[in-house]
């Protein structure tokens, strides 16, 4: 279960693990509203990462993922398990969607991609936290979700 809002419009510190449905449920808003293009944006791309046989898990972030009525785009952190490494290097779908200015230009906001390898490699370089603070400083939740 999701927890709720903070009175500052943002989730609870930490990692919440989230079904689709829930995601859609909590952040997708009325017919026609911005959270629903985004969430039709988030969902059409998850969907060709699948079909192009990409698999590994969100870090969902920003205020889409906060209590703001019209959100200005969708930033998370794209972690590619170890069979999507072989893919990416073959497949220029593929590589096109995980690619951090092609994401800008479909509208979803800042997408920062790593492989799962490179993120054990590299953990200060890939920071699975890096979303865990508002501009602030004050910290706040993210949403993980599979793809």
């Amino acid at each position: 279960m999701m927890p709720t809002f903070r009175s500052d419009g943002w989730l609870p510190e930490g990692h919440h693990q989230a079904t689709w449905i829930e995601i859609q449920e909590l952040f997708g808003g009325p017919p026609g509203s911005v959270r629903s293009i985004l969430m039709e944006r988030l969902l059409e791309w998850t969907d060709e990462l699948k079909e192009s046989g990409l698999g590994g898990f969100l870090v969902l972030d920003g205020s889409f993922i906060s209590s703001k009525r019209e959100p200005g785009d969708i930033d998370c952190i794209l972690v590619l398990n170890h069979e999507s490494e072989a893919i990416v290097k073959s497949n220029d779908k593929a590589r096109e969607l995980t690619d951090y200015l092609k994401c800008k230009e479909r509208g979803l906001g800042d997408i920062f991609g790593f492989l799962e390898s490179t993120v054990r490699k590299h953990p200060t370089f890939c920071r699975l936290d890096g979303y865990d603070f508002d501009r602030s400083g004050i910290p706040k939740g993210v949403i993980e979700v599979q793809i």
